[in-house]
Order: C-alpha cells, then sequence, then structure tokens
C-alpha cells in the first residue's frame, strides 16, 4: 500500500477526473488522501479518499474565466487561476507530505505548487506524476504555440510558421514568464529556463487522458509523456421519466460542460433555436445547473423538442445520440469520440479553442470556431455532419482508437512503477523540511 496525495484546483473539470482516478486507487489498496475545494467533499469522500481543504478555499471565491482567448488570454488564465496561489500551494502540498509521509503525489499540470516538487533531487522528494486533462501545451516546431488554436499545416512550411509563431508567442508571455521563474526560484532554490509551458513536465511521469491520433504529431515527445486515453464518462444522472427508446427521432446531445456554464445564450441557446424546427430531438445536459436557467436564458418555454436535465448517463444519451453540440471541453469531446459519436463544437475560452482545433483537424466534426455561433451557423453544422458520413468515420476511427485503452489501469501502472521506482531511490527517512 502506498500513500498517496492527489492535488487539484478548484474546477469541476479538473476535480472530476481526479477523483475517479482516486476511486481506483483506493479499490487497489492505496491510502488516498485530496486536496481540493470544499465543494467536492462529498465525491472526494464517497471514492473513499480523505478529503483535505484547500487553506484559501472559504472566503476566497473561484476565479473566474479569464477575459479574451488566444496566447493573452491562456496567460491571463494561468497566471489567475494557477500563479496567484502558488507559494500556499506548494507549502501546503510540502507540509502533507511531511506529515502524511505520502510516496507519491498525483496531480493535474496547472497545480503548480505540487508540478514544481519535481525540480527537487529526487531522493528529497515523492515521486510526482502528471495527468493530462487538457491538450499537450509542449512546444514544438511540429506544432502550433499553445493558445492559437491552430491545426499544423502541410511540411515544409509547418515548422517555419510554428518558429516565427513561438517567437512572438514568447514575447507575449514574457512577463508571466518572469513571475513564474521568480516565484519557482524563490521557493525551490531552482533556477528554471526554456519555455513556460515546458513547466508541467518536470515531474517524473505524464499521463495524457487521449490518444496520440487526437493530438498533433511531435518528432521529438519526451519519453515521460505516456498516452494513457480518456477516462469513461462519470455514471452522473439516471434516465428521467421522459426518456422513450420508441421514440425514433434522431437525437442531439448539447451541453457546455461543467465550467463554462454560467451563461446559457453562449451555445445551448443558439442550439436550440437552430434546431427547434429540425424535426430532431435536442437533449441539453447543464453540468450542474438547475434545467430552469436554460428556460430564463432562452426567455420562456422550451420547444417540444427540447429536453433539459442537468446531468444524464452519457453511455445512454451519446450511444443514442446523432451527433453532439459542445462548446469543447475535453471530457465531454473525449466522451463523444469514445462512442464514435461526430461534433459540432464552438468554443474559445480556456482550453476550448485549442480541443475544437483538434475536432477540426482530426475529421470528427466541424469547428465553428466562435464563443457565441450564430444559430443559422449551428444549424448548417448539425445538418452537415449528419449528411456527411465523413465526420462520423472520422469519428469512429478515434473511437476503435480509444477502445483499445484502458486509462484507469495504465495510469495505476504508472503510480505503481513510481511507488516501486521511489522505494529504491530513498535509502533513509526523508523530509522536504529543508526546502
Amino acid at each position: 500500500m502506498a500513500r498517496i496525495l492527489i492535488t487539484s484546483a478548484r474546477q469541476a473539470g479538473f476535480v472530476l477526473p481526479l477523483t475517479e482516478i482516486a476511486r481506483a486507487l483506493v479499490a487497489a489498496g492505496h491510502d488516498v488522501h485530496f486536496l481540493s475545494g470544499e465543494a467536492f467533499r462529498g465525491r472526494i469522500e464517497a471514492a473513499g479518499a480523505h478529503y483535505v481543504r484547500l487553506p484559501y478555499d472559504e472566503g476566497t471565491p473561484v476565479p473566474g474565466r479569464a477575459p479574451g482567448s488566444g496566447v493573452q488570454g491562456i496567460a491571463k488564465l494561468l497566471e489567475s487561476l494557477f500563479l496567484d496561489p502558488i507559494e500556499i500551494d506548494f507549502r501546503t502540498v510540502r507540509g502533507l507530505v511531511d506529515a502524511l509521509g505520502i510516496d507519491l503525489v498525483i496531480t493535474e499540470p496547472l497545480f503548480v505548487g505540487s508540478s514544481i516538487l519535481g525540480l527537487l533531487p529526487r531522493a528529497e522528494r515523492p515521486a510526482v506524476l502528471s495527468v493530462g486533462l487538457f491538450p499537450l501545451m509542449l512546444p514544438s516546431p511540429d506544432a502550433p504555440p499553445y493558445g492559437l488554436a491552430l491545426p499544423p499545416i502541410e511540411p515544409p512550411l509547418n515548422e517555419l510558421r510554428n518558429v516565427l509563431l513561438d517567437a512572438a508567442a514568447r514575447a507575449v508571455l514574457a512577463p508571466v514568464t518572469r513571475r513564474f521563474r521568480q516565484e519557482v526560484q524563490r521557493l525551490t532554490g531552482v533556477r528554471l529556463k526554456g519555455h513556460l509551458f515546458e513547466l508541467a513536465l518536470e515531474v517524473d511521469a505524464y499521463a495524457q487522458l487521449t490518444v496520440p491520433q487526437f493530438e498533433y504529431p511531435r518528432r521529438a515527445l519526451p519519453p515521460k509523456v505516456r498516452f494513457v486515453g480518456p477516462l469513461p464518462a462519470p455514471a452522473f444522472g439516471e434516465l428521467p421519466a421522459w426518456w422513450d427508446y420508441s421514440d425514433r427521432r434522431p437525437i442531439v446531445a448539447v451541453t457546455q460542460g461543467t465550467y463554462a456554464n454560467e451563461d446559457f445564450t453562449e451555445l445551448v441557446v443558439p442550439a436550440i433555436r437552430a434546431l427547434e424546427d429540425s424535426g430532431l430531438l435536442v437533449v441539453v445536459t447543464t453540468g450542474g445547473p438547475p434545467p430552469a436557467a436554460v428556460e430564463e436564458a432562452y426567455g420562456g418555454p422550451l420547444p417540444e423538442n427540447v429536453r433539459v436535465e442537468r446531468f444524464l448517463p452519457y453511455d445512454h444519451l451519446l450511444a443514442s445520440a446523432s451527433v453532439m453540440v459542445t462548446n469543447g471541453g475535453y471530457g465531454s469531446v473525449h466522451a463523444a469520440l469514445r462512442h464514435g459519436l461526430p461534433l459540432v463544437v464552438s468554443g474559445t475560452s480556456e482550453d476550448k479553442g485549442e480541443v475544437n482545433a483538434r475536432v477540426g483537424w482530426s475529421g470528427a466534426g466541424i469547428d465553428l470556431k466562435q464563443q457565441r455561433p450564430r444559430p443559422e451557423a449551428v444549424r448548417e453544422a448539425v445538418d452537415a455532419v449528419l449528411e456527411n458520413g465523413r465526420y462520423r468515420a472520422a469519428a469512429r476511427r478515434l473511437g476503435t482508437a480509444i477502445a483499445g485503452t484502458d486509462a484507469l489501469r495504465d495510469v495505476l501502472a504508472v503510480a505503481d512503477r513510481l511507488v516501486a521506482d521511489r522505494e529504491h531511490v530513498v535509502a533513509r527517512p526523508w523530509s522536504l523540511s529543508a526546502v
């Protein structure tokens, strides 16, 4: 049995997948502690893990969505969500490591207080495993800079374009990069060089929750990066009374996920207006807010062909659907692809532009490249995806690749290897107290 600490910021899109990993670790006999926000205590404890509250949780609101998109928007998001709390996160993790005798820390890449543990000498710290819950940010001449939402183009222009864009992106990121380096050196004594986004790989292993076919190819991908496939969608919700397998109307699943769902006029309402007279059954999942919030955003009673629930069992919904309309959450997109379900995606905030660019690049759907698409654009895209079999064929190819993976099995295998390696590295009791 290993003592494992899982850490995550207070965003559902990060916490919920890590909760499923915690459940699997507990079932395997490990002693798991989970550091996050109070809002997730119930789910964490239901998974069998020991909940540990972030010290700034009470009285400190979860930071809102960063304004803007592109590299500048990503920089603002990194600073507000993950750099501002770096010191208290690091010191909290360090204290828990010492107090609990932690063997392994599992984190999401942007909980920087855990990621920077990997900068310390291996014999003086626990192993650190990062779980990639969004597209790879790792810079490469084979891929455009993260945040631009651009797919690769044909060589030889691809590398030239990417190098030029990377130079411009580094200039935009320079202020936040300087602050990151200063904070990291002050906390760990390590002077960082290189690209800001390379910090996420200063860990012992990196488990990316996708398949290689959904990520831009890189010729020099570090060996510590392992594609493990997406996690199964959590079994939230129950089939409602209105669910009727005899209703033969094609189903369009619509969602804005669990994070960017405070304003349903961005995508849910345009999708409803686009499809209200289509003869399709529109099934909306809010990801948490009450169904009445959708009706309020719509401005009146919803059309007859629209159903709204907080959550639904995705295995039932997506197996029955013909297309998904989503703003591009990494989890929602992979849940659809697992079922070979083609997509219409439209979102530019947070990591969604990058996710959606990969949907378009892979051929599994249509990327509208808008935060607030017009209903007419949504209708045209849905019709095109339903009528053109190439989108479904591409989605099914990705679904076949996903079917050959077992993310929980592989994450646990990496965790076991890191713990075993740690036992060989440490020849004496260790502590981070001197850091």
